[in-house]
C-alpha cells in the first residue's frame, strides 16, 4: 500500500480532496490532506503576513509529524510551488511527485512571475489585473478566490467551490520560491493537465516536461478542479502509482 501526500492550491483546503482521498483509503492507502495556514479550516489564521515558505512549512510538518516516508506528494495548481519546496527540503522522504495542473517553478520564480511566462500577453494582463483587485479595492494584502467558473470548473460545483474558497495572503503568490536543488534526487514525476478549459496557464509547464526523463504527462478532460470534478478519475491514476 502506498502512502499519499495532497496538497490543495491556493484559496481551497483539504476539503477539496474528500472523494479523491475517500477513493484512495477505501483501496487501503495511507492518505493524508494537510490544510494551509490561513484557509480551509484553518482561515482563522489568516493574514497578509503568510508566505510560501509558511506553506511549504505546513506540508513538510505533516510529513514529519505523521512520520512519513516514500511518499506520493500530489500537489494542485499553487500548490505545485508547495511541493517543489517540500521535495527540495527532505527529497529522502519523497517517492514520486505529482504536479496537478499546477506551477512548476525553478530557483527564484513566483507564482506571479511565473504567470506572464506560462499566457499570451492579452490574456496574462487581464489574469493579472483581476488577480490584484481584491487587494487593491480593500487594501488588505489579501487576494479573494478567483470565481470557480473562470477556471472551467463544473456548474454543478461551482457554489461548493465558491462556499469553500477564502482569500488567501498576496505574499504567498509574490515570494519567490528557494531552492538548493536537492529536489532533483526525486526522480519520478507526473504532470497532470486538465485538458478541458482555456486559458490555461498550465499547458506550458505541461510542455515543458513532456518527454523529458523521469517525467510522465496525463491529460485529464475536465476544468482545473480536477479532484472536483474527476475526483475518482484522479484517485484512479494516482493508484497506478503505487
Amino acid at each position: 500500500m502506498a502512502v499519499y501526500v495532497l496538497v490543495h492550491g491556493a484559496w481551497h483546503g483539504g476539503w477539496c480532496y474528500r472523494e479523491t482521498a475517500g477513493a484512495l483509503r477505501g483501496a487501503g492507502h495511507d492518505v493524508f490532506t494537510p490544510t494551509h495556514t490561513g484557509v480551509g479550516e484553518r482561515a482563522h489564521q489568516g493574514s497578509e503576513s503568510i508566505t510560501l515558505e509558511t506553506h511549504i512549512r505546513d506540508v513538510c510538518g505533516c510529513i514529519e509529524a505523521e512520520e512519513l516516508s516514500d511518499v506520493i506528494l500530489c500537489g494542485h495548481s499553487y500548490g505545485g510551488m508547495v511541493i517543489t519546496g517540500v521535495a527540495d527540503r527532505m527529497p529522502e522522504q519523497i517517492r514520486t511527485l505529482v504536479y496537478l495542473d499546477a506551477f512548476l517553478p525553478a530557483h527564484g520564480q513566483s507564482l506571479s512571475s511565473l504567470i506572464p511566462l506560462a499566457l499570451a500577453p492579452e490574456a496574462s494582463a487581464v489574469f493579472m489585473e483581476s488577480f490584484y483587485a481584491s487587494a487593491l479595492d480593500g487594501h488588505c494584502g489579501r487576494i479573494a478566490p478567483i470565481p470557480a467558473e473562470a477556471f472551467g470548473v463544473r456548474p454543478e460545483n461551482r457554489a461548493w467551490v465558491e462556499r469553500r474558497c477564502v482569500p488567501q495572503a498576496l505574499a504567498t503568490f509574490e515570494i519567490p520560491i528557494l531552492l538548493s536543488g536537492a529536489g532533483a534526487a526525486v526522480k519520478e514525476r507526473v504532470y497532470i493537465l486538465a485538458d478541458g478549459w482555456d486559458p490555461s496557464p498550465f499547458r506550458y509547464f505541461a510542455a515543458q516536461v513532456e518527454g523529458k526523463p523521469g517525467w510522465r504527462v496525463i491529460r485529464m478532460p475536465c476544468g482545473h478542479d480536477v479532484m472536483v470534478d474527476m475526483p475518482l478519475e484522479l484517485a484512479s491514476e494516482l493508484m497506478k502509482l503505487a
